[in-house]
């Protein structure tokens, strides 16, 4: 009997801590970022803790790339008010490691720590959840930003009376000073500066959108502007020159006029910024909406090549108007066919513009 009895007191404590090990269950949260070299400093030493204690479990979220991982990261953040980020982040517990060296240091005592102690999820409801490397049970969103989609707004918001009126207006005043090489070279450098200028405004806009924290609200301010500024352009096909229009300030024409005279690289570069932000009541209302759904949708880094590609598209008619002059359409005929067009781009413009906002409001 006595024997039993010992045997029991032997078995009782090692069933106990087979219970208690499989219990106490160490969750991890791993922040990262593709192509990050401090991250790439982790990975092993994560892989090796994984093999070593079966009872971890490590969730790892890309957030260069993906929307909603960057969104768990910034809500975390947020909720242990954190106000320097960076990664590799990891959360384990109560406490989080920031840097590789950090983590590196003091992961392996933080896991051995809460396996004999218990753990807490540090993001509650979310490490019962099935997540592996970028992909998480949160459903896409309905409203896609698509290459087409880029592909054709770009392509509207570079068909503006606004902007081929200041090209014409430059070539015009080239070809009675200078030769076809000096206006080439001149109105290309000034294509070049549009295309930086309205990219560089794009990436500014895009980040103060997502660090604000009003991804949503902006969003749907972006949708109405979009629909207003539409409805807008389809009064000017019926009623052009008649009530309110978007045009180029008054004001910024006699400036614009000044650089276009100096005829020289340096003013042509200075007027393709100058003219990027006084029509930008012209031709802001589509990038607007397509801004406030790459915030929504994406990262910052994610959204490069989306507004590389928005914005070719943008200055590809400029490109066609400087080319076709310079091999021979005068540009007294091209401005001709820009003023009997310019209804018809004001209605293209506005169909697309009412249509995406009316899209990105009920969708």
């Amino acid at each position: 009997m006595k024997k039993i009895i010992l045997l029991a007191l032997m078995i009782i404590p090692l069933f106990a801590s087979i219970v208690n090990a499989q219990d106490n269950s160490v969750c991890i949260i791993y922040f990262y970022g593709t192509g990050c070299p401090h991250c790439a400093n982790v990975k092993p030493i994560l892989d090796e803790l994984e093999t070593k204690y079966p009872n971890i479990h490590i969730h790892r979220l890309e957030i260069y790339y993906n929307k909603t991982n960057q969104d768990l990261f910034n809500g975390y953040c947020s909720d242990y008010d954190i106000e320097k980020r960076g990664i590799p982040f990891v959360a384990i517990g109560q406490k989080y490691f920031m840097g590789d060296k950090p983590i590196i240091d003091n992961l392996e005592a933080e896991i051995i720590r809460l396996s004999s102690t218990g753990s807490e999820c540090s993001m509650p409801g979310f490490c019962g959840e099935v997540v592996d490397g970028n992909e998480t049970n949160v459903s896409p969103p309905k409203k896609r930003v698509t290459i087409p989609l880029i592909l054709t707004a770009g392509l509207t918001d570079g068909i503006n009376p606004c902007a081929f009126s200041v090209l014409i207006f430059l070539v015009t005043y080239l070809l009675s000073i200078g030769s076809k090489r000096r206006i080439f070279v001149i109105g290309l450098s000034y294509i070049i500066a549009v295309y930086i200028a309205y990219f560089t405004a794009g990436l500014g806009l895009l980040t103060v959108i997502q660090v604000s924290g009003l991804t949503k609200i902006i969003y749907r301010a972006a949708a109405v502007i979009a629909l207003t500024v539409g409805v807008v352009n389809l009064k000017d096909f019926f009623w052009y020159g008649k009530g309110f229009s978007f045009k180029i300030p008054e004001v910024s024409k006699k400036t614009i006029e000044k650089y276009t005279h100096m005829a020289t690289l340096p003013s042509a570069i200075m007027l393709g910024f100058i003219v990027s932000a006084v029509e930008l009541p012209c031709t802001g209302g589509v990038y607007l909406a397509i801004l406030g759904m790459l915030a929504d949708q994406t990262t910052k880094l994610a959204a490069i090549p989306y507004l590389l590609l928005y914005n070719f598209m943008f200055v590809l008619p400029l490109i066609v108007i400087l080319f076709v002059i310079y091999f021979g359409v005068s540009p007294e005929k091209a401005e001709k066919w820009r003023k009997s067009k310019r209804k018809w781009m004001k209605l293209f413009s506005g169909l697309l513009m009412v249509g995406l906002g009316i899209w990105m409001l009920i969708m």
